[in-house]
């Protein structure tokens, strides 16, 4: 059963969700999209279907991107929208979390459990050390793959309004030492033309978290592209994660 509906992030932002009951009522997977994506693009669906056989999920729309309100803040406030989410799902009464990040999504759902948020396990795919070490190497031919993708779908799920680039942003690779309580899996594409895997690398190694590890996916493109790509292997990768460390 799908679920639409509204949170309010601080600053009384609306943030618009989409939650899939799929009868399991204690688990969930929260799934936050990287920027100029929003629940409605095609990759965060199939995100979700992944997750449908074994997990409830909420995938949302940080501010300003689909139906959310609000500007988007490059990561400097996006981690509330996700914490807005969180309390959510707590007070549906699942009692366990995991989430999974793309992009700058994974910099959000750092900088919110770092907080102290209560999530047991989560997946960091192709997710930045800082926003401003990112590469975006845009002569690269992924970078062209990545225009079809958004030209093939019509632009669905797609678009984003933007506040300004200069505000502070908090750094992921220093707040991820803060989480000692979630698993974590870092997931990497080695053709990635915004991120370069390095950032992986410089997460695993700062992150405390008592159980952790990394995944570079050979020729892998950035972030919700590598399931498009690999869509076996990516499942495969996602559900065996929290198997191991939501589950087990």
């Amino acid at each position: 059963m799908k679920e639409t509906g509204f949170v309010l992030s601080e600053g009384s932002i609306k943030i618009s969700y989409e939650h899939n009951r799929n009868g399991f009522d204690a688990d969930i997977v929260i799934v936050c999209p990287g920027f100029f994506n929003s629940k409605d693009n095609q990759w965060l669906q199939k995100t979700a279907e992944v997750f449908a056989r074994s997990y409830d999920t909420i995938v949302f729309d940080f501010r300003g991107h689909g139906e959310s309100e609000g500007k988007f803040s490059w990561s400097a406030y996006e981690y509330k929208d996700l914490v807005a989410v969180y309390e959510f799902v707590r007070r549906k009464g699942y009692r366990n979390i995991a989430i999974l990040g793309y992009s700058l999504g994974a910099a959000a759902a750092v900088n919110a459990v770092s907080l102290g948020l209560a999530v047991k396990s989560m997946i960091l795919v192709s997710g930045p050390a800082s926003f401003w070490e990112i590469n975006y190497h845009f002569w690269e031919p992924e970078m062209f793959s990545d225009l079809k993708d958004n030209i093939e779908c019509n632009w669905e799920g797609k678009g984003a309004r933007v506040d300004s680039l200069f505000i502070p942003k908090p750094k992921p690779v220093d707040n991820i030492r803060e989480i000692k309580d979630s698993a974590i899996l870092f997931v990497h594409g080695d053709r990635d033309w915004i991120i370069k895997s390095y950032h992986a690398r410089m997460l695993y190694d700062a992150a405390s978290a008592a159980e952790k590890e990394i995944k570079l996916v050979s020729g892998g493109l950035h972030a919700e592209r590598m399931l498009q790509q690999f869509p076996q292997e990516i499942s495969e990768i996602y559900l065996g994660w929290l198997e191991k460390t939501f589950r087990g």
